[in-house]
C-alpha cells in the first residue's frame, strides 16, 4: 500500500526536486543552526481531523528570528526518500506560507507533514504533523417544502418554509427561465412568469460531518430531483437539485398583474389620508402619483389594455371626474369645506372591450376654511439687574402659540445669546426674539411674494418682524436697555446734572456730528418714544429755563 501511496506522491509532487537522504534527516525536528539564536515556532491553531472533501488546516507562529520564509514538506516516517517540498496544487494551499490547508483526500492520508523554517542565520523545522480524514454521513434524501410555484403574470418568490435538519440547510434559490432549446437565463426579481418552463435551483448546504453523492436526492413539494456537485472557486463543493415547472395562461389575470405602483412606500393602504387642505390655498394641490405595471409579452400582443379614471366626491356628492392622469388640483374643485374622496380605478380590457381585472385606490382629504392671523401681542418679562434671564411670555393672540423665545446681549453690536442662568447686567442692551407657530387651520397673512404681513407687539411695543417664507411660523424682535446706576433722564453727558450741554450732544447726535455712547442714550431719550430726536432736545432746553418741572 505505501509503495502506491509513494507512487501518487511523486505523481502529485512533479514539479518537486527530490533527493535520497536518511530518514532521520526528516524525523529530526530541527538542523543545526548557523546561529546561536534559535526562533521560537508555536501552533496557533490545527484541524488534523478534517471531513472528505473540506480543508484541514495548520497554522505557525515563529518569533525571535527576521526575514523568516516558510516550505512546507511531506514524506513517510519510515521511507528512505526525502522529504519533498510542497507546490500549491489542487490538494494544498499555503505552501509558502505558515497557513498551510490540504484538501481532505484519500490518496493523501498516509503522509507526514512539516515545514522548513528558513531565517537569518540558518533554518529549522517545526513538529511533524499527521491528518487523518475521516468520511462524512451521505445524506440520502434533503426535503425542500412550502416554495411558491411560479404563476402566470407574477414575479419570482425567494422564499420557502423553514428547513427542519440538522444534516443540511438551504443556502439560496436561483429562478431560470423561460427555457428554450438549449438556454435558461437568470431571472430578476422584476421579471414576469408567461407561458412556457421555468426551472429553480436550490442550493443545499450539508452541516459538518455530513455530504452528498451520486445517490442522494432531493424532494420539492414532493417531487423527487437528483443532487449534482459542482466545484467553487475556492475549491469546496457546491450542491443543488433543480425542479422545473410549467406555467400556462388559464384565461384569468393573476393577482398583482394590475397594480400601482406608488411613489411612497407607505401609499399601499386602500385609502390613504392625505390630511388637511385649506381653501385658497397653495397646499390644494394634492399628487397622487403613480405607474401602471407593464403588462407581458404575451398579453400586449392579444391586445389587451389598461385604462384608468379619476372621481372625486364631497360629502358623498360627485363633483369631479376626469380620466387618467397622477395629479388631482384641488383648487380647481374643492370650492366648499367637507370631506373630499379622489378615487383612482384601473381597469385591465381583454381584445373584445371586457373589464377583467380593476383595481382602486382611494385619497381623502379634508378641506377645511382657513383662518388668517394679522396682528400678533405677546407679553413678556422685561429685563431687570440682576435678575436671571428666564424665559417668561404670555400670548395674548388666539389661533397660534408660542413656540421658541430667546434673550441675545447686543450691547456694542454684539449677538450673544443667553441661557436662562446668566444675569442680565446695568448698562446693557438685551434683544427678546419671539417665535409663533400657528394653529391647524389657521395662517399668518402673506402678500403677493409669499412674506409675512402681520403687526407684532411685545409689552404693548411695537416689534421688529423677521424675514419668514412661511405662513405657519412668524417671528419678531424687541430691544431692551437696561440703565447703569448713575442714571439721570437728560444727563446725556454723564455729569450728573442736566444742563444745556446735554441738550447740545442730542442736537449733534441728531445731526450726525458727534455719536451718543449707547450705554447713554437712554438718558437722552427724555420724551421715551425710543428713539433719539430734535424733540429730545427741545425738552431738556425747556427743563434747564425751568419752562417745565421735570422730565
Amino acid at each position: 500500500m505505501k509503495k502506491i501511496i509513494s507512487l501518487l506522491l511523486s505523481v502529485i509532487m512533479l514539479c518537486s526536486v527530490v533527493y535520497v537522504v536518511p530518514f532521520s534527516a526528516f524525523a529530526k525536528e530541527s538542523d543545526v543552526a548557523q546561529s546561536s539564536l534559535q526562533p521560537v515556532i508555536t501552533v496557533e491553531s490545527v484541524k488534523l481531523n478534517p471531513y472528505m472533501g473540506s480543508y484541514g488546516e495548520i497554522v505557525l507562529k515563529v518569533t525571535g528570528a527576521t526575514n523568516v520564509t516558510y516550505q512546507w514538506q511531506a514524506g513517510y516516517y519510515d521511507s528512505v526518500l526525502a522529504p519533498v517540498d510542497l507546490d500549491d496544487n489542487d490538494y494544498y494551499i499555503g505552501t509558502k506560507t505558515n497557513h498551510f490547508k490540504i484538501l481532505a483526500s484519500g490518496q493523501l492520508d498516509d503522509l507526514e507533514f512539516r515545514c522548513k523554517i528558513t531565517y537569518d542565520g540558518g533554518s529549522t523545522y517545526s513538529q511533524i504533523f499527521h491528518f487523518t480524514f475521516l468520511d462524512p454521513k451521505v445524506i440520502s434524501r434533503a426535503y425542500v417544502v412550502g416554495v411558491d410555484a411560479p404563476a402566470f403574470g407574477c414575479c419570482p418568490k425567494y422564499a420557502t418554509d423553514e428547513i427542519l435538519s440538522k444534516q443540511y440547510d438551504l443556502d439560496s434559490m436561483v429562478w431560470y427561465g423561460p427555457i428554450n432549446d438549449s438556454s435558461a437565463p437568470e431571472m430578476k426579481s422584476t421579471d414576469v412568469y408567461l407561458e412556457g418552463k421555468y426551472k429553480c435551483r436550490f442550493y443545499l448546504d450539508p452541516a459538518q460531518g455530513y455530504t452528498f453523492n451520486e445517490n442522494s436526492d432531493c424532494s420539492v413539494d414532493g417531487i423527487i430531483c437528483n443532487v449534482y456537485s459542482e466545484k467553487r472557486d475556492d475549491g469546496t463543493t457546491a450542491y443543488y437539485a433543480d425542479r422545473v415547472y410549467t406555467v400556462a395562461y388559464k384565461g384569468t389575470v393573476p393577482e398583482g398583474i394590475l397594480a400601482f405602483e406608488w411613489k411612497n412606500p407607505s401609499d399601499t393602504a386602500p385609502t390613504v389620508n392625505l390630511g388637511n387642505a385649506y381653501l385658497g390655498t397653495d397646499s390644494m394641490d394634492i399628487p397622487f402619483e403613480f405607474k401602471i405595471k407593464a403588462l407581458p409579452r404575451n398579453m400586449a400582443i392579444a391586445d389587451y389594455t389598461v385604462y384608468g379614471s379619476t372621481y372625486i366626491q364631497v360629502d358623498g356628492k360627485g363633483v369631479y371626474y376626469t380620466h387618467t392622469g397622477d395629479r388631482v388640483n384641488l383648487k380647481d374643485v374643492a370650492t366648499v369645506p367637507g370631506r373630499y374622496y379622489i378615487y383612482h380605478e384601473l381597469f385591465l380590457l381583454d381584445p373584445e372591450g371586457n373589464e377583467i381585472a380593476t383595481e382602486s385606490v382611494c385619497y381623502l382629504v379634508n378641506v377645511y376654511t382657513p383662518i388668517f392671523i394679522m396682528d400678533l401681542s405677546v407679553e413678556i418679562d422685561e429685563p431687570v439687574a440682576g435678575l436671571d434671564a428666564e424665559i417668561a411670555f404670555l400670548n395674548k393672540t388666539e389661533g397660534c402659540v408660542v413656540d421658541n423665545m430667546y434673550w441675545y446681549d447686543i450691547t456694542d453690536g454684539k449677538h450673544i445669546e443667553l441661557s436662562e442662568s446668566d444675569v442680565f447686567e446695568k448698562g446693557h442692551t438685551y434683544q427678546a426674539e419671539v417665535w409663533v407657530k400657528a394653529n391647524e387651520g389657521c395662517f399668518f397673512r402673506t402678500d403677493s411674494d409669499g412674506i409675512l404681513s402681520i403687526n407684532a407687539r411685545i409689552n404693548g411695543e411695537d416689534a421688529e418682524v423677521l424675514l419668514a417664507s412661511s405662513d405657519k411660523v412668524a417671528g419678531f424682535t424687541l430691544d431692551f436697555t437696561i440703565p447703569n446706576d448713575d442714571f439721570m433722564l437728560g444727563d446725556v453727558d454723564g455729569d450728573s446734572k442736566v444742563s444745556v450741554m446735554d441738550a447740545t450732544a442730542v442736537q449733534r447726535h441728531v445731526a450726525q456730528l458727534a455719536t451718543i455712547p449707547e450705554d447713554r442714550l437712554v438718558c437722552a431719550d427724555t420724551d421715551k418714544d425710543g428713539k433719539v430726536s430734535v424733540m429730545d432736545a427741545t425738552m431738556i432746553q425747556r427743563f434747564v429755563a425751568q419752562l417745565i418741572p421735570s422730565l
